[in-house]
């Protein structure tokens, strides 16, 4: 599987990186992802997609974790990768419209899980937390809105 990750979305909701400077957030993430994605989202491969064509004039090496958009926001470049994925994909943000948009258009299922969950052992939450499950989305069908609409329409409920 292969996750999508809503970076500033992340860092800003990330203690550790919120109060960096924009630069410095997308180093923070990337290096920590490089180091510990496996902990966080297993054997899934990940790509972190960040607003703008190229990040404030940063002139980088090519990288198959790190995508900058030159869509209108990071947001519409991962609805998009949702969209045209041949299998279920994830995506880490706690953006809720987000969330949204890619389970209406995932066409084989989306797991999405919340960007604090890319932080959560280095800020001691998740041994709090530990052996929790999952959130709640996780696992649901890609078609569940038509399955549940169908189900209202014979059930006699209006929505």
């Amino acid at each position: 599987m292969r996750y999508y990750i809503d970076g500033y979305n992340v860092t800003k909701r990330d203690p550790s990186t919120r109060n960096l400077s924009i630069e410095e957030q997308r180093d923070a993430l990337e290096r920590r992802l490089r180091i510990d994605a496996g902990r966080a989202l297993g054997r899934a491969s990940y790509t972190i997609v960040w607003d703008g064509a190229g990040g404030e004039g940063v002139v980088r090496e090519p990288d198959l974790h790190v995508a900058f958009t030159r869509k209108p926001t990071a947001d519409d470049a991962i609805v998009e990768r949702v969209r045209g994925a041949k299998e279920r994909v994830g995506v880490v943000t706690s953006d809720r419209g987000l969330a949204e948009r890619c389970r209406a258009v995932a066409l084989h299922g989306v797991d999405v899980l919340p960007s604090e969950r890319l932080f959560a052992q280095a800020s001691g939450a998740a041994k709090k937390r530990k052996g929790a499950p999952l959130p709640r989305d996780v696992g649901i069908p890609a078609n569940a809105n038509e399955i549940n609409r169908e189900l209202k329409k014979i059930w006699g409920i209006e929505d």
